[in-house]
């Protein structure tokens, strides 16, 4: 890999590819597992209990405070990334298009509202996605993210291009 190379991506955000990347990130991340892991269980326990209850007493001796904790939590179970990306797109597009830069150095951003330089020390990780690339800080939550739409590369040859340079920094891409 030579040390001038660098990808330029160009891109409007949208709410799949935002989507995806917080998708990766609760999968990649230990506090994202945990965290969709006690939901989970929490929905199970509360799916069995209405279940043990409608067995020995009837539909009748479920209340509705035990119905909407149930349903809450299989909402939040479903979309509680799909509603966090939808917030973030607003503040996305407030941004304008963007216009990404990788190279040795790090990642440059540039918005019509914002300049960003970040330097590879600040993530730890990078997980490929379908859609995206998404880059994480080496922290428990991997809460720094940087989401990187595969469709603003200019070229096909780019995305293998941003593939070895986030590995030469960073090192292999476990696939989302």
């Amino acid at each position: 890999m030579a040390g001038d190379v660098s990808v330029q991506l160009t891109y409007a955000v949208t709410w799949r590819e935002i989507s995806d990347g917080l998708k990766i990130q609760l999968r990649h991340s230990s506090v994202g597992r945990w965290c969709y892991r006690i939901m989970w269980v929490l929905g199970a326990f509360l799916a069995f209990a209405i279940a043990a209850t409608v067995l020995s007493r009837g539909i009748g001796a479920v209340d509705a405070s035990t119905w909407s904790a149930f349903l809450i939590t299989c909402l939040l179970v479903a979309g509680v990334h799909r509603v966090t990306a939808l917030g973030l797109l607003g503040y996305a597009r407030h941004l304008g298009e963007h216009r990404v830069t990788v190279d040795a150095s790090g990642i440059r951003t540039a918005t019509e509202r914002h300049t960003q330089e970040t330097g590879w020390q600040f993530y730890g990780r990078c997980v490929e996605g379908r859609r995206v690339f998404v880059l994480l800080t080496p922290d428990a939550s991997g809460s720094g993210v940087m989401i990187l739409p595969k469709r603003g590369l200019a070229a096909p040859q780019d995305e293998d291009r941003l593939r070895e340079l986030i590995a030469g920094h960073l090192g292999r891409l476990p696939a989302g």
